[in-house]
Parts: structure tokens; sequence; C-alpha cells
């Protein structure tokens, strides 16, 4: 089974296209430069590694673990930004409960005043 051989220019130049442009999807480039997208994403790959940096994927899994007080800054505000969440959340319930009784209050004294 033939196999393309592509110069080591030709390789370096594709991924660098990739890695200039983060909008395009490995898809869509090999698509551009009439490759496999298999075959892109490996030459990605191998350069990423090459260059010392671990591959990684969009949803972020994959990359280099976390120094733990960077991981504890990280913590620390996620924490505070649910707390201030949890307090709207708290407030928002507040609110609508107050409007429920007095949706009801109003409810029971029109039905009240409707007599057909």
């Amino acid at each position: 089974m033939p196999t393309n051989m592509y110069s080591d220019e030709f390789k370096t130049d594709a991924v660098a296209l990739y890695e200039s442009r983060p909008e395009l999807s490995y898809s869509s480039a090999a698509a551009d430069l009439g490759i496999a997208r298999a075959t892109l994403k490996t030459w990605v790959h191998k350069a990423r590694k090459a260059a010392g940096k671990v591959p990684t994927r969009p949803d972020g899994a994959g990359t280099e673990p976390e120094m733990p007080e960077e991981e504890l800054a990280r913590l620390r505000i996620e924490n505070e930004t649910l707390r201030d969440e949890r307090k709207t959340l708290r407030g928002d319930v507040d609110r609508l409960t107050e409007e429920r009784t007095i949706l009801q209050k109003a409810t029971k004294y029109f039905a009240a005043e409707t007599t057909w």
C-alpha cells in the first residue's frame, strides 16, 4: 500500500498553519491542505512533544498538572464565586417566595369577591 511522502518542510508548514489559527479544526485544516485529518493530527502532536509541550484536548484534559499553590488559588477563587452565587440565589428565593405569597392572597381575595 503506497503512502504519501511529505517533506519535513511541508509538515512544519502544516503544523504552523494549524497552530497559528486557533479557529481551525483538524478537519478543516487538513481539507485545505489536501491531507487526511489523522495525518495532520499526528504531525501536530509530534511537533508539540518535540517542543516539550503536552498535546492538549479542547476540553483541557491532558494539560500539565497544577502546582499545589496554583490549585489552591484556583479553588479559593471558585469557592468565592460559588459563595457569591449562593447569596444571590438565596435572595432570589426569598423574593420569589414573597411574590408567591402576595399572589396567593390576591387570588383568595378576588375568588371570594367573585360570585357567579
